[in-house]
């Protein structure tokens, strides 16, 4: 039990690391102070509605984290950002957190970061890596403020989600003395 207790920990602290990437735009972060670079083929602004269309190989950079789309819709509402979506075939997020040797990697078909309510919803081709850690579904839904998780599978793949978790190695320390 506390085996499976500690395996759930470490998979929502790597869904709530790779989930912080589509937040880059709107949170607090290490990163914030870094400038965001965004790159597309086209963009749609329209400051009457609050909505920015990024398309054509888009791809969003502050600091060590990145989103690569086909497409990434940012809707704001009184100046804040309320629904960021990234679609693609797959649209990947990236981070490497400050100090962490493993990089964070999510691909979903489409990503959709609810910034007021603090929720996240992943579909089409879930996957999400942690070093050598996989979770992969069909639908993944994650609560930032609770922290909850809630994941399916779909009929193509048994209808099953999937996770591999790697035993954490012990940290090297002093050898026990005689």
């Amino acid at each position: 039990m506390a085996a499976r207790n500690t395996a759930c920990s470490r998979l929502m602290f790597t869904l709530q690391l790779s989930l912080m990437v589509v937040t880059m735009a709107h949170a607090a972060s290490p990163y914030e102070d870094e400038p965001i670079r965004i790159d597309a083929r086209s963009v749609e602004a329209n400051d009457k509605t609050g909505a920015m269309v990024y398309s054509g190989n888009v791809v969003i950079e502050q600091g060590r984290l990145s989103i690569r789309a086909d497409r990434v819709e940012i809707m704001t509402r009184q100046g804040r950002t309320e629904l960021v979506r990234a679609t693609g075939k797959p649209a990947k997020l990236r981070q490497r957190a400050a100090g962490e040797d493993e990089e964070v990697r999510a691909e979903a078909n489409r990503v959709d970061y609810r910034v007021s309510l603090g929720k996240i919803d992943m579909s089409g081709g879930v996957s999400l890596r942690r070093g050598e850690d996989l979770f992969t579904a069909d639908v993944l839904h994650y609560d930032l403020n609770t922290k909850s998780l809630n994941a399916a599978g779909d009929d193509k793949g048994g209808g099953r989600v999937h996770a591999v978790i790697q035993p954490k190695q012990p940290a090297a320390g002093p050898a026990p003395g005689p």
